[in-house]
């Protein structure tokens, strides 16, 4: 009890600055999905989903549910394995089954669906370079890191590039959803959308150092990082235990709060 409470004195609670849109549906697997606000998405919506892993059920279900323009970014062996194994067994009609043991979840996309989603074997960073990838040395955990694992002796070499140059390729002005779940990466992802002002109106961030520390002062980092998006414009309005995070730019939260109203109001 003291200890949460000291957290919240610092700022680092999990549900510190926390202001809450209740009309939030999940999508995805229990392990990989994420929270997305109701009335948000639409077959015109842009959605960049960055680190693949071994589960996509997030990035597919969106495609189903919206029809959204989902482009998924993993230039790791993991990712790209991972997502020509589910477009086999889709084109073959053939459901493929994740955690089997513990938490199963299969894949219901279409092929038609699914091959309109675009794969791209590059991955997000502060700059555009051929960047290390460090592998955890870690029994059954699928994802390299640039910032985590340093001590490694292990790693993959993989082309990264800066959000706003991958926007500029793809001829995007504007992103409606970014997930960004990449192992430690998203503090230099995160600056990069602050410096570059860019156009992004709804960010799911999964803080890696949770389950990854470096040293102490993790959760220091995160909130420097949480507060730098606040200070942007941006609203917290979901947080997870695990600081699996949803963000929304304060006019988009303002569009979403006015629905829920005039939805309590009927």
């Amino acid at each position: 009890m003291a200890t949460q409470l000291i957290k919240k004195m610092l700022g680092i609670h999990p549900q510190s600055n926390v202001k809450p849109l209740q009309n939030l549906s999940y999508y995805g697997s229990e392990r990989c999905g994420y929270l997305v606000p109701d009335h948000f998405l639409n077959s015109e919506s842009i959605v960049y989903c960055v680190g693949a892993g071994e589960d996509i059920s997030f990035d597919t279900e969106l495609k189903m549910k919206f029809d959204s323009r989902v482009y998924i970014f993993d230039p790791s062996p993991y990712g790209i394995n991972h997502f020509d194994e589910v477009k086999a067994y889709v084109n073959k009609g053939t459901p493929l089954t994740l955690d089997k043991t513990l938490n199963p979840y299969v894949y219901h996309i279409g092929p038609k669906q699914f091959n309109e989603i675009e794969f791209i074997t590059i991955g997000l960073w502060d700059k555009k370079e051929i960047l290390k990838f460090y592998d955890p040395e870690r029994e059954n955990y699928s994802s390299h890191s640039a910032y985590l694992f340093t001590d490694s002796k292990s790693f993959i070499e993989a082309p990264v590039d800066r959000l706003g140059n991958l926007m500029k390729q793809l001829g995007h002005s504007h992103i409606d959803l970014l997930k960004i779940e990449i192992e430690g990466a998203e503090y230099k992802v995160i600056d990069s959308i602050v410096e570059d002002q860019l156009d992004v109106r709804a960010i799911l961030v999964e803080f890696d150092e949770i389950y990854n520390t470096k040293d102490k002062a993790f959760h220091f980092r995160i909130k420097n990082s949480c507060d730098k998006l606040r200070k942007a414009g941006y609203v917290l309005v979901h947080s997870t235990v695990a600081l699996k995070r949803l963000f929304v730019k304060k006019e988009v939260y303002d569009q979403l709060k006015k629905l829920e109203l005039n939805e309590e109001r009927n």
